[in-house]
Formats: C-alpha cells, structure tokens, sequence
C-alpha cells in the first residue's frame, strides 16, 4: 500500500473540508453514518481502520475509543489525532503492519482496495493481526453503479474503481477467510453528487423542499435499481476458529 505518486498528489495532505462534508454536513453525514454504522457494527473489542485517511469512519462508530487508525499519509493522520477522540493513529503500509499477530480482534477497511494493484499481501496482513474468530470488513465501490463508472472514467486516480465488483472481493478474501457476509448498499447516492463541495452545491442541502425531492428521487430509482448495481459493496469474512 505504499503511495505512487499519483495517490500522494491526490490524497496525501489533510482534507478538512471532506472530513466535514462527510461528518457534519446535511444531507450527507447521516447517510454516511447509516452506511458505516450497517456495514461495520457490531465492532469487535480491539479495531484496527485500515487506510483511516482524516478519520470519518471512527467518527461514525458508536465508541472509537482504544481504535487504532492506520494511513500512509502523515497529514491526515495528524488531522484525525486532533479531531477522533480516544483513538491511536499509526503511520503505516497495509502491506507492512507494525503489530503482533493477533493483536486485533476486527479490521475495517473502507475505499482503500481499490487503490492497491494487488491487495492480496494486504489481506494476509489483515488474517495475520486477527484473532482465532475474528472478522474482516470491506467497504467498496461497484463498478456497475452508473455513478461509480462514471467517477472512475473522470478520475484517473479512482480508475481502480473499474475492477471493484462483489467476485473481486470475495476472491481476495476467500482463501484466509470464510466469508460470512455479502450486501449492497445504497441504489443511487445522488446526494453524493448534487451535495458534493466540489462537484456540486452544498447549500441545497440546506432547502427542505431540494431534501425531500432528492429523498424521493433515490427512494424511487432504489426501487428500480437492480441491487447488483448498488453503489456500495460490503463483504465480511471471518478468521476460523
């Protein structure tokens, strides 16, 4: 999981605004928390984030208290350690983590597979620093989500998104962990879009009548949406016994 240059450019100083958009904003941080929080609990004793960037995830968990993050990007890191309570935050590749096998008892791992060209010494790494029992959590990107493709062709830096689907996934898993748990998330995330800093306009998250129609909207196309093309992939595997 070192960073190639393109990553460092990309993602390697502190984004405060992202971290806000994704915690605090209408909107947005409720979805956020709703996702994280139905992907990821219950957590396990010791929790280790994997590619924790400025925090958000911990954020969204009921007790991040005795977490510890890891990133590759010292900014973020030092951000985070000033906004998460409770949580350690460690410098560090995924490919080289600096802890004792079964240190932890529950690994998340959000938007970070999809970065990695080969995130097979990754996933040994997650089974080394696990318990007997314990659990694995990825969180990614659908390639067959028509935001999600569109994303990866605009962003050259997200391309790894156009190889992200649930047989992927399982296929990195599969021969540490038994694999206990596959779900899809959220049909259409246009809030991602229209409430996006960058991309789209934030304060019309502000207008409850602009809410309500993007709730529909959403609510609607989740109707229509076949669930394989549903923005977020979640698999769980399990160490043995």
């Amino acid at each position: 999981m070192t960073a190639d240059r393109p990553l460092h450019a990309f993602f390697g100083s502190a984004a405060p605004e992202h971290f806000d958009w994704q915690t605090c904003a209408p909107g947005v941080a409720e979805r956020e928390r709703a996702l994280i929080r139905a992907a990821f609990l219950p957590l396990g004793a010791r929790v280790l984030d994997l590619g924790c960037a400025e925090g958000g995830t911990l954020k969204h968990l009921e007790d991040p208290a005795g977490a510890v993050g890891i990133d590759i990007f010292v900014e973020k890191l030092s951000f985070a350690r000033e906004h998460i309570r409770g949580a350690r935050f460690v410098a560090a590749s995924g490919e080289a983590l600096p802890f004792a096998a079964g240190s932890f008892d529950h690994v998340l791992i959000r938007d970070v597979i999809h970065h990695v060209a080969d995130a097979r010494p990754l996933i040994a790494e997650c089974r080394r620093v696990l318990v007997p029992g314990g659990t694995v959590d990825l969180l990614e990107p659908c390639r067959y989500n028509p935001l999600v493709f569109a994303h990866a062709l605009l962003r050259p830096v997200e391309r790894g998104e156009l190889r992200s689907t649930p047989r992927y996934l399982e296929e990195l898993l599969a021969p540490r962990f038994e694999i206990v748990v596959l779900n899809r998330y959220q049909p259409l995330p246009l809030h991602r879009l229209v409430y996006h800093p960058e991309m789209g306009v934030p304060r019309l998250a502000e207008n409850r009548w602009v809410r309500r129609a993007l709730d529909g909207a959403e609510w609607a196309l989740g109707r229509l949406m076949p669930r394989a093309a549903w923005a977020y992939i979640h698999v769980r595997g399990k160490v043995a016994s």
